[in-house]
């Protein structure tokens, strides 16, 4: 097992590797070999490749390219550097189950299907995804999710494997339980084709800021050393406090101890960006960097509290569950260190990639490239994202059940306004934000702003009116074998809150 030790020794490691692989930055205003419009492949030779990294549960303003005070990324921000970063990315959805098919499809779960745990996988059944695009391409295709169950097996040729033949026909044994480890099977895939004539897309999910934050040594009480309390925050603290009581507000932390829970969450996602440190060190070892485009994102934010939501995700719509990072690297196509203000939504991920490769676009995806505003081609809004909730209306799961909800929470995002619809008996809770002077969310403004709010009202009754589940009011019971592993997340169980 690597020393935990060394994760400080690979953002200079990395750096120099980065310099010698892709040159000096380009200064502001040059214009690099593969401006935009021109394909990759243009000129007869092979498509780049493809690593799309995402970490879980990941906020991105806990990272220090988009203004954190705390060094929790120092390998992401060194990344970001030599790419692009879109400052308002949206997930589809504030839980996994729902986000990540929304990713690697390009449509909104209404669409793909899979709305809530214990659905049947086959939902998906032959939906197009990213994966089957480039594998038509002739790419080689390699997921590393550390147990992610949720049908986008289907067009990998290996799906999470703990034993696979490399490309020499060794067999290697390598199981993923945690984040360093994702990265020690990442790494071992690579080199081990080494030379292939394919190009290669790579997943890489990334878990570690998951609750219960509880990373290992020496992350785990970097950012807060000198504490000294019980960690009530966390359930194995003993009797007491549970995480279900915590998740909205029924038991008051003291602040003292929401610092410490935040400190650990960022502890976590330090231990999650040294162990992508070391995969992208073996991509420029590999010679492969500068041949790569690269892809930071989550499926969703973690709410530390705000609007009274305590180290949780999937049950609100506001920011802090909504907003995720997006990082887009493309040696050779996009300038570095552009930072991009305008809108953009994990259904646009899809599309972008296929346009940054020079691919045609597939039909019936409802995400758009972002490649126009990644290039500095269009400087105006991006598009308008819809979001859904996951379990907050769902009656199997006390500690999170909202009591009077009947349905999903739905949402309606731009870079200026949010309209929320919070469904109740006998009429839905309509919540109307003007997210430039409120960018915490708290001054509801929907029965002050009655014409915006009559737009995007109409605008989100629309796009309701074409799903599905439009009318569904309770999740289905959990088949009993998915109990357990939900309970073990801390998703189900636990006592009502109070």
């Amino acid at each position: 097992m690597p020393d935990p030790r060394r994760g400080a020794a690979v953002l200079p490691t990395l750096a120099a590797a980065l310099l010698v692989a892709c040159g000096a930055a380009p200064q502001p205003g040059a214009q690099g070999p593969g401006s935009a419009g021109q394909a990759p492949g243009a000129a007869g030779g092979r498509l780049p490749n493809v690593l799309l990294i995402t970490v879980d549960t990941l906020r991105p303003d806990h990272l220090g390219c988009y203004g954190y005070n705390r060094k929790t990324s120092p390998n992401i921000d060194l990344l970001a550097r030599r790419g692009v970063v879109f400052r308002q990315a949206i997930s589809a959805a504030g839980r996994t189950v729902q986000s990540f098919p929304s990713i690697l499809t390009g449509v909104y779960p209404m669409v793909h299907g899979l709305r809530y745990e214990g659905q049947r996988l086959e939902v998906l059944g032959d939906r197009l995804t990213l994966t089957r695009v480039l594998k038509v391409r002739g790419y080689d295709t390699f997921a590393v999710t550390q147990g992610l169950n949720v049908g986008l097996h289907r067009d990998f040729d290996l799906y999470d494997p703990d034993v696979y033949l490399d490309a020499a026909g060794r067999k290697v044994y390598l199981p993923a339980h945690n984040d360093r480890e994702a990265s020690r099977k990442g790494t071992q895939w690579l080199r081990g084709r080494r030379g292939a004539p394919a190009p290669f897309f790579l997943w890489m999910r990334y878990n570690a800021p998951h609750w219960p934050y509880e990373a290992p040594e020496p992350y785990r009480e970097r950012f807060d050393a000198a504490y000294h309390g019980l960690h009530t925050f966390n359930e194995e603290a003993g009797p007491g406090v549970e995480r279900g009581d915590l998740i909205f507000g029924a038991v008051r932390l003291p602040s003292r101890e929401i610092e410490h829970a935040v400190a650990h969450y960022d502890g976590e996602v330090a231990y999650a960006d040294e162990a992508i440190g070391e995969l992208l060190k073996t991509l420029v070892e590999l010679g492969d960097f500068d041949r790569t485009l690269v892809i930071v994102t989550s499926d969703h934010g973690e709410s530390l509290g705000e609007h009274d939501y305590f180290f949780e995700h999937g049950a609100y719509l506001y920011d802090p569950t909504v907003r995720v990072p997006l990082i887009l690297t493309a040696p050779g196509r996009l300038r570095p260190g552009r930072m991009v203000e305008s809108q953009a939504r994990t259904i646009d991920i899809f599309p972008t990639i296929v346009d940054l490769l020079g691919l045609p676009a597939p039909e019936g995806l409802q995400g758009i490239s972002l490649l126009p505003w990644a290039s500095g081609q269009a400087l105006g809004p991006g598009p308008v994202a819809y979001a859904e909730s996951g379990r907050n209306f769902y009656k199997e799961n006390p500690r999170q059940y909202v009591d009077g909800v009947a349905g999903k929470w739905r949402m309606l995002r731009t870079e200026r306004s949010k309209l929320i619809m919070i469904p109740k008996d006998p009429e839905p809770i309509w919540e109307f934000y003007d997210l430039r002077a409120d960018p915490g969310e708290r001054v509801n403004l929907a029965a002050d702003r009655p014409a915006g709010l009559k737009e995007m009202k109409k605008d989100l009754l629309d796009l309701i009116a074409q799903d599905p589940a439009r009318d569904d009011r309770e999740e289905p019971p959990l088949p009993p074998e998915l109990r357990e592993e939900l309970r073990s997340l801390g998703y189900v169980g636990g006592r009502p809150p109070r």
